[in-house]
């Protein structure tokens, strides 16, 4: 088989780990396990397996001036996973898994302005889709929109800003560190937002047992299995082609959390989500073809 059909494969199945977030935490909410008392401990696993990691393979890890900026990235991460497990108890999950996608205009206007130049034609004609996919999949024009909770979709969005905040300065702080050392400082620092945010977490793993299945599951499909195959198949694809395989994580968290939990989207809700989908692809159409030229011409 093809070497760069199995990486784009690879990157699609970790889009589709973090489309299961959904349905656990839907699980979790229908047992009156919410996030604030799982949330540290899914990065509390992640960066204890990390540093086990790191101490079996004698990894060297660099001064700390170095590693703090990586930190901050976790800060991002550890927003976006508060905000967006936030909406997901308080929507159904399509509305909750396409505000999380609105990252993609917010990250251009990000771009925009750290670098104060206009967006291009493809990322406008992305925008326009994304907000007419938008229009649909938070239930606009089939009457559903009106009872949606006006919190859960202010989360919603929170966790789109916070992720395209991840996802923009994940391509400019710490690129000179090894991926697994990367990946321990994203934890560490989604760890201390996480544990300030809800401090009562750790008391409550000590009461409630029944809460770490939970922590360990979104450790495990959230950050260090996706994160893994990302990390390994991604050098060797565009950016344009690891950004809509791993968009993966619309369609398969609005199924999945159909079949495990019952939360059936409409009609219009599915062709939303689908418009969504298509604005990703628009936004990466220039580095698909500026890939298939250079692979042409080498």
């Amino acid at each position: 088989m093809n070497k760069k059909l199995i990486d784009s494969v690879l990157v699609f199945v970790a889009g589709s780990s973090y489309g299961f977030i959904v349905p656990v935490i839907k699980s979790a909410a229908e047992v009156g396990i919410y996030p604030a008392t799982f949330l540290p401990m899914q990065y509390l696993v992640a960066f204890v397996a990390c540093v086990a990691v790191l101490l079996v393979r004698r990894v060297h890890v660099g001064p700390v001036r170095k590693l703090l900026p990586l930190a901050v990235l976790g800060l991002f991460t550890g927003g976006t996973s508060i905000s967006y497990y936030t909406a997901v108890t308080l929507l159904p999950s399509a509305a909750a898994l396409t505000l999380l996608f609105q990252y993609v205009w917010i990250s251009v206007l990000i771009e925009c302005i750290h670098r104060r130049k206009l967006p291009a034609p493809s990322s406008v004609v992305a925008i326009i889709v994304v907000f007419a996919g938008t229009l649909f999949a938070t239930g606009l024009f089939d009457g559903t929109a009106v009872s949606l909770d006006p919190m859960g979709v202010a989360f919603g969005v929170a966790s789109a800003v916070f992720y395209a905040l991840f996802l923009y300065f994940s391509g400019i702080l710490g690129t000179d560190q090894p991926t697994l050392v990367r990946t321990t400082m994203l934890a560490l620092g989604g760890l201390a937002l996480t544990s300030v945010v809800s401090p009562a977490a750790y008391t409550t793993a000590f009461v409630e047992p029944a809460t770490w299945p939970y922590g360990i599951a979104l450790a495990v499909m959230g950050i260090l299995f996706p994160t893994s195959l990302i990390n390994y198949a991604s050098p060797r694809l565009s950016a344009g082609m690891v950004s809509i395989m791993a968009s993966s994580e619309l369609p398969v968290g609005i199924v999945a959390s159909w079949l495990i939990v019952g939360d059936q989207p409409t009609p219009f809700v599915l062709f939303g989500a689908a418009l969504v989908f298509v604005g990703i692809l628009c936004k990466q159409i220039p580095d698909l073809l500026a890939e298939r030229n250079r692979v042409s011409t080498t």
